[in-house]
C-alpha cells in the first residue's frame, strides 16, 4: 500500500493515541465513513504487511474483550485479530489484515458475480459463523452488513468485532444490539430483545439476498409508504431531528417483525427457486427460521448440485458452460454459442416480449433448476 500524505495533528484524539501505541505502523489512509467509528489503513513495519486499525466506540460499562476472544480463533473465513485494546472508557481498537476487494458493498458494487461464486461466498460467511458460535468460544457477531464483510482474492473474510458478544451459557443469549437497524432481526427489538446464534443466520440470509443479486436500500427512508413520507414530513417541520429518526427507526421495525423488508421479486430472474427458497427459510421470524448456520449450509450445498452458472452483464443475462453452450438472453432475445467460442449467433427458436419470458421458455427446454 503506498504511503499518502495524512495529516496526523488533525485525526481525531482517538486515532492519535491508537497510534501511539504503534510507532511500527505508517498510516496511508483514513476513513471515518463507519457508523460507529472509523479505520486508518497502512503498512505495519515489522509484521510486513498491509493492515486496517479498526476503532470503534462502545459504552463506558461495557466490557469489550470479545475482539480479544475472536484474536484466538483461526479460521480462513473470520478475519485474523492481531491486536485489541482499549484507548479510553468508551472506544477501543482492534488490528486486522487489510483486504485487497475491500469491503463486499464495494466488491458488490464494482462485479458482476455469477450464482456458484454467490453461493460460495454465501457457504464462506456461514462456516466462518460456525467458528465464532462454536460452544468453545460462544460468540455471536450481532452486525452482519456488507459493511462489516471484507472480500480478499475472492475469499470472504467477517470482519469489524466492536458488536460481538459472548453467549450466556444460562439462557443462549446476548443483548441486542442497536447497531444497523436494517439488518436488525425481529427479535432484536423491544424491551425483551436479545441475539442468539438464529440471529446471526438471520443477518446472513440478508446478505445472501444481496449476494444472489436482491435490492437493498441503505437509505431508509425510501423504505416508508407514501403515507409514512407525509407524516415524516409533517414531524421534520413541527418537531426535530430526534423524533423524526424516532419516527422512521418505528417504520423500519414495523417492516422487519412483519417480513417486509425484502423485496424478492428484486431477484434475478434467474435465481433459482430453490436458493431463493433458503433464503426466505433464513429470513423467517425467530423459531421458524434455520437455528443453526449447520442447517442453512446443509440446505444450500443440495441446491449446489446442478447450479447453472449464470450472471448478470451490463446488457443482460449469462449462462455459460450448460451442456456444452452459453446462452445470453437480452431485451431483443435469446443468443447462443458453443462454449469456449468467441461469436454468439441469434436463436429465434425462443420469442416472448420480455427477457423474464424467454428464461422461463429456456428453462423448460433445457430443464434448468
Amino acid at each position: 500500500m503506498k504511503a499518502k500524505k495524512i495529516e496526523v495533528d488533525k485525526l481525531p484524539e482517538e486515532a492519535k493515541k491508537a497510534l501511539s501505541h504503534f510507532p511500527e505502523f505508517t498510516i496511508c489512509e483514513f476513513n471515518e465513513s463507519g457508523a460507529n467509528g472509523f479505520v486508518m489503513l497502512g503498512n505495519h513495519e515489522v509484521l510486513k504487511k498491509e493492515v486496517a486499525l479498526k476503532i470503534y466506540f462502545h459504552e463506558k460499562n461495557d466490557i469489550n474483550q470479545e475482539p480479544t476472544l475472536v484474536a484466538s480463533i483461526t479460521h480462513d473465513n473470520v478475519l485474523k485479530v492481531y491486536d485489541a485494546r482499549k484507548v479510553e472508557d468508551t472506544c477501543s481498537y482492534y488490528m486486522t489484515p487489510a483486504a485487497n476487494d475491500g469491503d463486499l458493498s464495494d466488491f458488490l458494487e464494482k462485479y458482476y458475480l455469477n450464482l456458484s461464486l454467490s453461493h460460495s461466498l454465501l457457504c464462506q460467511l456461514l462456516s466462518g459463523l460456525s467458528a465464532l458460535h462454536n460452544p468453545m468460544v460462544g460468540l455471536v457477531h450481532r452486525d452482519l452488513k456488507p459493511e462489516n464483510l471484507l472480500v480478499h482474492d475472492e475469499t470472504l473474510l467477517i470482519a469489524d468485532f466492536g458488536s460481538v458478544r459472548k453467549i450466556s451459557e444460562a439462557t443462549g443469549k446476548a443483548p441486542a444490539s442497536k447497531h444497523s437497524i436494517l439488518y436488525r432481526p425481529p427479535e432484536a427489538f423491544g424491551d425483551s430483545a436479545f441475539f442468539d446464534a438464529s440471529s446471526d443466520v438471520y443477518q446472513a440470509g440478508f446478505i445472501g439476498y444481496l449476494l444472489f443479486g436482491g435490492a437493498l436500500d441503505n437509505e431508509l427512508t425510501q423504505h416508508l409508504n407514501k403515507k409514512q413520507k407525509a407524516e415524516l414530513k409533517e414531524i421534520d417541520s413541527e418537531q426535530g431531528n430526534f423524533e423524526s429518526s424516532q419516527y422512521v427507526d418505528g417504520c423500519i421495525e414495523n417492516l422487519a417483525c412483519r417480513g417486509k423488508l425484502l423485496q424478492w421479486d428484486s431477484l434475478p430472474y434467474f435465481v433459482p427457486r430453490a436458493i431463493i427458497r433458503i433464503l426466505k427459510n433464513a429470513t423467517k421470524p425467530h423459531g421458524s427460521r434455520y437455528s443453526n448456520v449447520s442447517e442453512f449450509l446443509i440446505d444450500l450445498a443440495k441446491a449446489r448440485n446442478n447450479l447453472p452458472e449464470w450472471s448478470l452483464c451490463s446488457d443482460g443475462a449469462l449462462l455459460e458452460n450448460w451442456k456444452g453452450n452459453d446462452y445470453f438472453i437480452d431485451k431483443f432475445g435469446l443468443k447462443k454459442r458453443g462454449h469456449g467460442k468467441s461469436q454468439f449467433r441469434r436463436d429465434n427458436s425462443l420469442k416472448a416480449d420480455s427477457p423474464e419470458k424467454i428464461f422461463a421458455q429456456l428453462r423448460t427446454k433445457l430443464k434448468l433448476p
